[in-house]
């Protein structure tokens, strides 16, 4: 089975690289964070074991943030998804445009803003979209944030100005 996951793992990985020449996704670094202020606690991609449930494969990224902290879109679109999901928790999907767009993913909400709770659908870049919480598998307070092209998981990090933390 391990074996079998890390194959997907390296095709995905593969297959990243066309999708992100292929699409009309924005500039390198100029998305805005989503949540502020904050750094990566855990990037994309392999990771070694931080807890019975955190291990391989790392589909986006953990940003550090506060129990409370606003969530906030990264770009315009509109809402496809809000659910409760696995390891997740509480979601937010966003996708944004184009035939070639991509969707933003956010885990571990709290509570969703009022407006998207009762329906609203359209989304300005900056608008408050939520709180981060603790929902589903969390070793600690924080968002998990993931981008998809064409359903499959790409490297975040650098679509934004964020660093890592501990790190200059």
């Amino acid at each position: 089975m391990r074996a079998w996951f890390a194959l997907v793992c390296v095709a995905a990985l593969t297959l990243d690289a066309r999708l992100v020449a292929a699409t009309d996704l924005p500039p390198k670094g100029s998305l805005q964070a989503p949540v502020s202020p904050t750094c990566v606690t855990s990037p994309f991609g392999m990771r070694r074991r931080i807890g019975p449930n955190a291990v391989g494969f790392h589909n986006g990224m953990d940003l550090a943030a506060p129990a409370g902290g606003v969530i906030r879109a990264v770009a315009d679109g509109r809402v496809l998804a809000i659910h409760k999901r696995g390891p997740g928790g509480l979601e937010i999907l966003i996708w944004h445009g184009g035939a070639d767009g991509f969707v933003s993913l956010y885990s571990h909400v709290g509570l969703v803003a009022p407006a998207f709770a009762e329906g609203k659908r359209v989304v300005s870049a900056g608008e408050k979209i939520g709180v981060v919480g603790r929902t589903g598998v969390t070793y600690g307070t924080h968002l998990f944030f993931g981008i998809l092209v064409g359903g499959v998981a790409i490297d975040p990090e650098p679509f934004f100005s964020i660093g890592r933390c501990g790190k200059p």
